[in-house]
């Protein structure tokens, strides 16, 4: 989401620092991450708190608590280094600025205020302002459902790889809005590799599963139809929203897989006007998106149907700090109420929750039949027993599904 605004506005620095109390934790890899210095600062009548440590302006909210604050930070340092070198596209020269907000509401009223616009019409989890030469060009967050380092590397990763799209150009460059979010979901899986390999393991299994439930049902839509901003968000907020990052990631990633993500990249940096999108993509590519996005599917109807059959399929991690087993169910029928049913191998009972941090838990598919949720088991295992459950989930119009996992140590 972008937003254009007037070039006044004013910066009143308060004197004061502040050094947030946690002490140092360790980040992936085992490496300590310091304490978060900040000081207040008042920008556009808005209090806020400026990040003193960071390598680029960073501004927090009085409510953004500091473990947060430290994911922020970490996040944006680790960000500015990788996508760069990753896409070989250079950060703007303009300056950016990154700002986290406690949840939706304040993120709305806020950045608003600060951008002197109105604030996003939706509830995303970030947007970018990128256009070159606008006043507050940078990111703008709320973490509200954050529960991660790994998680907050996620977003920022993202919204940066739409800043280094958009480069120094005075005009938005057009690319098509499935490519543009596309390469930022496959950007993110690239540094999330590197940076926290089992955040990425499971959220590549997520967009395949995504992605197979609607080759079963039928469902997958048409990214070539999605090209403006405007009909992605409309499709979005008909309920086809996390379809389309999964769809539109594995079709970039498949892009990269057959021509190399450096002849991706050049698609972006030619794009701009008078050349259009389509015409780049051929031409670069040596095909046009129709067909593309048919070859991806043949490619996914081809490993990703066998890998991914109808049913439920889990995801088990081997993070050894995970509690939580995630599952999804894929390919029931589109919008079916879920009953699901967890037992040990002897049929007794596992007691656990499907709700955990701050996602809720599904109990309905969407509407290419997938749903997806974590579970945690709450009593300890009976003695004698191997740590394994079985799930058996029935869908109210008649689907049924049955999956055994390992369980993760628990109480």
């Amino acid at each position: 989401m972008r937003r254009r605004v007037g070039r006044g506005w004013r910066v009143v620095v308060l004197i004061g620092i502040v050094l947030l109390s946690a002490p140092a934790v360790q980040a992936q890899g085992g490496t300590p991450t310091a304490p978060v210095t900040t000081a207040p600062i008042t920008i556009e009548g808005v209090a806020l708190r400026q990040v003193l440590d960071a390598p680029v302006p960073v501004y927090l909210t009085s409510t953004i608590d500091d473990e947060k604050a430290r994911w922020m930070r970490d996040a944006v340092a680790i960000a500015l280094d990788a996508v760069p070198r990753v896409t070989g596209l250079p950060l703007p020269q303009q300056r950016l600025e990154f700002y986290l907000f406690s949840d939706p509401r304040e993120m709305a009223s806020l950045s608003g205020q600060l951008l002197r616009a109105s604030g996003p019409r939706v509830a995303p989890e970030c947007f970018a302002l990128a256009v070159s030469g606008t006043p507050r060009r940078g990111i703008y967050c709320q973490a509200d459902a954050w529960e991660s380092a790994a998680q907050a590397l996620d977003y920022v990763v993202h919204e940066l790889t739409h800043q280094v799209e958009q480069g120094d150009g005075a005009q938005r460059r057009e690319l098509a809005q499935w490519f543009n979010e596309g390469l930022a979901e496959h950007i993110q899986q690239l540094v999330l590799r590197e940076h926290q390999p089992s955040y990425a393991a499971r959220d590549r299994w997520l967009r395949e599963a995504r992605v197979a439930s609607a080759l079963h049902t039928d469902r997958l839509p048409r990214l070539r139809e999605l090209t403006s901003n405007t009909r992605w968000q409309q499709a979005a907020a008909n309920g086809w929203g996390g379809l389309l990052y999964a769809h539109s990631s594995l079709v970039v990633a498949w892009l990269a897989d057959q021509y190399g993500l450096d002849r991706v990249i050049e698609v972006v940096r030619r794009t701009s006007s008078p050349l259009r999108f389509d015409e780049v993509f051929q031409e670069v590519l040596g095909q046009s998106v129709g067909e593309a996005e048919r070859a991806a599917r043949a490619t996914f109807e081809a490993e990703l149907l066998p890998r991914y059959p109808k049913g439920v399929t889990v995801f088990e991690s081997d993070d050894p700090s995970e509690k939580a087993l995630h599952f999804a169910v894929v390919g029931f029928q589109p919008r079916e109420w879920l009953s699901k049913e967890y037992r040990y191998v002897n049929g007794a009972p596992a007691d656990g929750v499907g709700a955990t941090g701050t996602q809720p838990e599904s109990e309905r598919t969407d509407l290419s039949g997938f749903a997806t949720w974590r579970w945690t088991r709450t009593s300890a295992l009976p003695p004698g027993l191997p740590p394994r459950v079985e799930l058996t989930v029935r869908g109210s119009e008649g689907s049924l599904a049955t999956q055994s996992a390992t369980l993760p140590p628990g109480p």
